[in-house]
Parts: C-alpha cells; structure tokens; sequence
C-alpha cells in the first residue's frame, strides 16, 4: 500500500481519506484489510493503529505520528500519560489511547469534528488541486486559522466511519473575521506543533510560567502567585473568545482554574495551557526562548518590604547609576520590571539597545496610539513582539486607552452586524436575530443592552 504524499500540515486521517478516494477502494474494506476490521472508527486527530499503517505504507511510524497527530501536543502537555498513550497509538487501541489522553475526564469526549478554513480551501486547490484537512486547525478550542485569521468551518463526525466523510470542499460564505485573542491562540498552536516536530523538549513548563508572571508583576515578593489581578487580567481578555464551557474560566473569580494550570503533575486540557501560552508570551518560539530569572525572592531584600518600598529602592537606585544587573542583584526584580520603571519616571538608562532606540520607541507609541494591532506594529519596525510591548506598557495611560478602543470598536461592530440583518429581514423576530447573529447578540447583550432592546423588535404577546 502506498499512501499519496503528505502534503504540508495534513492530517493523518485526511491522507488516507485521499487514498481510498484516489483507489476507489471502500472504507469498509480499507480499514477490513489495514487494521482487520470493517467497523473500525477512527480518531480526527489521535489516530490509533500508527505501526500499522507505516508498515503497510513502508513509512517511519515516529514521523507519522509526530508530523501528522495531534499526539505532541497531548504528550507535551501531559507528560505523565505521554508513554502511555503513544504505546496505544502505535498498537492501535483507541479506545485506551482516548483515556489516556483524558480527554473524557475534561468532558471533551462527545461528539468529533472536522474543521477547515475556507481560504485555506481554495488556495489549495489552486496550489495543489485538491483542498485537504490541516492539521492545526484541528487543535481542540482553536476557532481561528492561523494563517488567514478568519473563523474556521465545523463539520461534526456522525457516521462510525471516519473515511466516509471525504474532504473540504469549497463554499461561497462571507468569511468572519476572528478576535485578536483567536489569531494568538491559533498562532501559538500552529507554532506550538512545528516546534514538536523538530524536539522533545524538556524543560519545566510551570518555572516558565512562574518566571514570566514574575516578568509581569503577577508574584508577590514571597513567590505567590496574585491570583485576583491574575484571572482579571486573564480572563478580560478571554471574554472575546466566543467559545465558552469547561475549558474556559467560568467567572473572574476562578482561581481553581489558574491553580491547576501552575501545579505540576495536574492533568489540565491541552486547550488550557494554550490559552495561557498565547496570553504570557504570544509565540511559542517566544516561550522556548524564554530564560528570564525565575528567582522571585532575593535574599538582599529587607523582610517584609511592601511594594512601594521595593520601588523607591529599585528608583534609587537607578537614580545612582547602577546597573541593570546590580540592581537585580540587590533587590531581585527583573530587567523587563527595571526598564519599565525606569521608563515611567524618566529615568535614563544608559545601555546600547541594538533596536529600540528613542525614536523607534517614539514610532511605536504613535502607531500604538492609532490602535494599530502590536504584531503589525513589531512587523512595521523591525522589532520583537515582546519589545512592542514593552514601549506600549511604559507610555501611561496608553494601554488604558488602547484597551476602550478595542472596546468601542467591537461595540461598532456587533452594532453594525446586528442593524444589516434587520434591514435585509425587517420581518425577523428576536429569536432570528438571536440565532442568525449570536456572537454579536449575545456580546451587545453583556455590555450594550440598553441599546439592544432599543433596535429589536419587539416581543411577541404571550
């Protein structure tokens, strides 16, 4: 047997979809003669039976399941069940590779779908001839593509045989854009799964969150962790998200939520830790990299300092001249918090930036005050994504300001798409409107409902 050549980021499932439809063989027969049963149903994005196929294919099983599962992504992020799991996927025992996974125990193990994107869909079949299902955009909870930053298509896997479904085909829809913290996860998930490709990495994933908390301001100076202004922050940001249930924080005071994620050996959905991957650092070649000092209490610190005297010591002693290392010495914040201060109170450091200098700094706060997105801005200047950040975060007031304008636009938005749908159906009752328009209903109806009830209809008489 030879399977069709692996096109860029396809799915394990979707090349052999294209098989049987370029052999003409049957599902029933293929999966008869490959793994010796006809009712065999397989797994989207965790497909059992990998020694199998290889061996049939004469292909590397290792590669097949690194390259074209979902599996790196569950073996990363759950360490503890990875051997387990990838024995199961290689054997072919699905049904133990699916509690392995835990994803029953997250209440994920309903019903499957498929996604595309239809940008993704046509380029495709202009490039290559045929459209093809991606491997990224199957992540679970991802609803954006990372390529083309619009939402992503479902079709939900009904039948028992998975080969019957075939592949995307083309549809004329108008395409939505997604939400900025979409793109991000989506981003960092595609990042996520190339970097899994190239190495096993080992490494501490709860002192690379720890340190870049610390980075931020979210330890206090004896190593906890400011869980209130944490899962503010946290989930302010989610609230854009239009998927919600139990791989979401459900209200701002779930701090469980953000507990699990920092304990190690906690079992949590992979979802999960790329929702807080994409908010801490934005790429995962970002979070790789990332060796900032995880050190949150130094042992130079006066016992039971509060913040504002830690601050005064931290000024003063940039005021004298020190550097950036001999104050990190002496009071244990880190560079990112020091430049930051430093930039508030109009301090100079005198350092040898390589890139951000004054007038790019200058550059990025006018295009920042335009409300231009931060990773346009990085691509305009030629500068890091964390260093945008930085300028932005130093200017008082802006992020404030940047954080109403986001809010403002999405209102014009939703506002904008709820009054079109009126006009084009000036007979549709609220529940159309509340059907047809969801996101945007249910978003005006948190946070501009007087003006909701102004424009809809109104209810029927019971």
């Amino acid at each position: 047997m030879e399977l069709p050549p692996a096109f860029p980021d396809e799915l394990l499932l979707g090349r052999l979809m294209r098989h049987i439809i370029l052999t003409g063989e049957s599902a029933c027969s293929f999966s008869s003669r490959v793994f010796g049963s006809s009712r065999l149903s397989l797994h989207p994005f965790l497909t059992a039976g990998i020694s199998r196929i290889a061996e049939m294919s004469c292909e590397n099983a290792d590669n097949l399941l690194v390259r074209q599962t979902l599996a790196p992504l569950f073996f990363f992020y759950l360490p503890k069940h990875a051997n387990a799991l990838k024995e199961d996927l290689l054997r072919g025992d699905g049904a133990k590779a699916l509690r392995h996974s835990q994803l029953p125990s997250f209440g994920c193990g309903g019903s499957l779908h498929l996604k595309w994107c239809p940008r993704c869909v046509e380029q495709d079949i202009h490039d290559r001839g045929v459209a093809y299902w991606h491997r990224a955009h199957q992540v679970p909870g991802v609803t954006a593509c990372w390529l083309h930053q619009i939402r992503l298509m479902s079709t939900e896997l009904k039948a028992r045989q998975r080969l019957n479904e075939g592949l995307p085909t083309a549809v004329h829809c108008d395409a939505q854009a997604a939400s900025a913290m979409e793109n991000e996860v989506a981003i960092f998930g595609f990042g996520l799964l190339a970097q899994l490709e190239k190495t096993k990495p080992d490494f501490d994933l709860e002192a690379k969150y720890r340190s870049r908390l610390n980075e931020l301001g979210f330890i206090t100076s004896n190593g906890s962790v400011r869980r209130k202004a944490l899962m503010k922050a946290f989930s302010s940001d989610l609230a854009m998200y239009p998927m919600q249930g139990s791989l979401f924080p459900r209200h701002q005071t779930d701090y469980h939520y953000i507990s699990e994620l920092l304990a190690a050996g906690k079992n949590c959905h992979p979802f999960r830790h790329l929702l807080l991957g994409a908010w801490l650092f934005n790429s995962a070649n970002k979070m790789f990299q990332h060796t900032a000092p995880i050190e949150e209490v130094c042992s130079h610190q006066p016992k039971g300092s509060t913040k504002e005297e830690i601050e005064q010591r931290c000024l003063s002693l940039l005021r004298e001249g020190h550097s950036l290392a001999a104050v990190y010495r002496k009071t244990g914040k880190s560079r990112c918090y020091l430049k930051r201060l430093a930039a508030l109170h109009d301090i100079k450091l005198y350092l040898m930036p390589k890139q951000l200098n004054d007038v790019l700094k200058q550059k990025i706060i006018r295009l920042a005050v335009l409300g231009v997105h931060r990773r346009r801005i990085s691509e305009v200047c030629g500068i890091g994504l964390g260093s945008v950040e930085q300028a932005i975060s130093s200017e008082p007031g802006l992020v404030e300001m940047r954080k109403r304008s986001r809010h403002e636009s999405k209102r014009r938005s939703c506002r904008v798409q709820i009054l079109r749908y009126i006009v084009r159906h000036p007979e549709a009752m609220r529940r159309d409107i509340k059907s047809d328009c969801n996101a945007a209903f249910f978003w005006l109806y948190h946070n501009d409902r007087k003006w909701l009830e102004n424009v809809l209809p109104m209810a029927a008489a019971k």
